[in-house]
């Protein structure tokens, strides 16, 4: 009977890490990402001349959210590198970094690794990313005239295989043929991904002060 009982304890244990591993590295990012209760809405057309007063009047400028320790961010830089490749002539490419350690020495790791020969911006604690009503990886933010042309995901999933759901793209295609922004479904502007570390630092807080 103990056997059994050890047997029975010993199976359950394992089906529940493998659970977990599921789960931590699979099922969520299928989810929406959570929601900051302090979220700025930013939406299409709003303007962003305030929060970023140095970008070019005529070019237009791709902003790419990286979370180095976000694993659907490391599987979406393939895709990200060959939008670079591809539309560098064309637009101005930005990356904004944030990692869980705040370690500013993973900006020159990122520029060495990738090669990427665009801007990198550290945003350890997320002001740009809050600014934009970004808070989560990968996001994509496309500014034209100084003015939101799209803000959202890179496909439908971390996945990015689907040459019809790949949202940035197409909204990068349209911008670039002087187009007005096209008409997404909500996959396309609902975040997934992994939360930034900014958002998740300040929910904590908020909930901790929440019990005093």
């Amino acid at each position: 009977m103990q056997k059994i009982l050890l047997f029975l304890a010993l199976t359950l244990t394992a089906l529940g890490g493998i659970g977990f591993l599921f789960w931590e590295q699979e099922y969520k990012y299928t989810l929406p990402t959570p929601i900051p209760q302090n979220l700025k809405q930013v939406e299409t057309g709003d303007s962003v001349e305030a929060i970023l007063p140095r970008l070019p009047g005529k070019k237009g400028v791709f902003v790419h959210f990286y979370n180095y320790d976000c694993p659907c961010s490391r599987f979406n830089i393939t895709e990200f590198q060959s939008m670079v490749r591809r539309y560098s002539d064309d637009i101005q490419f930005i990356a904004v970094l944030q990692s869980e350690d705040q370690d500013p020495l993973k900006i020159e790791e990122f520029k060495k690794k990738y090669d990427l020969g665009i801007e990198v911006i550290d945003d350890p604690d997320g002001s740009i990313a809050d600014a934009l009503g970004i808070y989560s990886t990968p996001q994509a933010v496309l500014i034209q005239d100084h003015k939101i042309y799209y803000k959202g995901n890179y496909n439908r999933a971390r996945f990015c295989v689907s040459r019809n759901t790949k949202f940035a793209e197409i909204a990068l295609d349209a911008m670039l043929n002087g187009e007005e922004p096209p008409y997404f479904p909500e996959v396309a502007l609902t975040a997934y991904g992994c939360e930034l570390p900014s958002n998740s630092e300040a929910n904590n807080s908020t909930n901790l002060l929440s019990i005093f």
